[in-house]
């Protein structure tokens, strides 16, 4: 069961792509997209993962495409398919090829915090604190509020032992 900051990112994630897109954004492969959005709801991960990149090759060979378009933004729901089912390496991956690919950088950080967040909930926070650490600078005073937090706790574990 995918968490309540994953559930919402994906939603923000669907809410984003409407809104910056509209219904015109999709004019080649929305079945995909729909596809894609519904194999993810079934929870066949691998499935809603494959129409997802087939959609991003399909917009990406789309030569009438908007401009702002970037259909990288995908890469993000791909990533969040991936934390859902516990495959941080591979979500990770997603978010940083979505980087890589010029994808909105607040909504990257978003990711690279959930991940963070993951291993909070898991009471991993050495893990917590190596991702916050690591991406840092894609939004430091959001992530030093995190760090600071983590590590109080983490400290508060450690004296208590």
């Amino acid at each position: 069961m995918a968490s309540p900051l994953i559930r919402s990112l994906s939603i923000f994630a669907v809410s984003v792509s409407v809104a910056l897109c509209g219904a015109g954004c999709f004019s080649s492969g929305p079945e995909q997209l729909t596809q894609a959005e519904g194999l993810t709801s079934e929870g066949k991960h691998d499935e809603a993962i494959a129409a997802y990149r087939q959609h991003i090759a399909e917009r990406l060979e789309t030569t009438d495409r908007a401009e702002w378009e970037n259909p990288y933004f995908y890469l993000l729901s791909i990533g969040d398919i991936e934390l859902s089912r516990g495959n941080v390496d591979a979500a990770l991956a997603a978010y940083e090829e979505a980087e890589r690919e010029k994808v909105d950088p607040p909504l990257v950080a978003d990711r690279y915090r959930a991940v963070a967040s993951w291993y909070e909930e898991r009471g991993e926070l050495q893990k917590a604190l190596d991702i916050l650490t690591k991406y840092r600078e894609k939004d430091p005073l959001i992530f030093d509020s995190m760090l600071d937090r983590i590590a109080r706790e983490l400290t508060a574990h450690e004296t208590r032992r």
